[in-house]
């Protein structure tokens, strides 16, 4: 049983890992409402291609010793948060 229970503590561990670090945006920087915009959307839709949004959240991520910008973003708490992966 005891062997159970630490094989199954260890997998939530490393499947927590996983999930990256959400970071809070200054509203000076983003807000909520701004999620919406058909520009910062088409940013965030292609990975692949350089945006200032993209660069603006990779910066963030960096300055909070954060690692790289993962590609999440979300609004908790009327502030916009990014999530960054080491």
């Amino acid at each position: 049983m005891y062997r159970i229970t630490a094989v199954l503590l260890l997998a939530l561990g490393v499947a927590g890992c996983d999930q990256g670090r959400w970071i809070e945006l200054p509203p000076i920087l983003m807000s909520c409402t701004d999620l919406d915009d058909k520009n910062i959307k088409a940013d965030m839709a292609d990975a692949d291609k350089f945006s200032l949004t993209r660069g603006m959240m990779q910066g963030v991520c960096t300055q909070q010793g954060a690692g790289n910008f993962a590609g999440g973003i979300r609004c908790e708490k009327d502030a916009v948060q990014i999530q960054c992966r080491t």
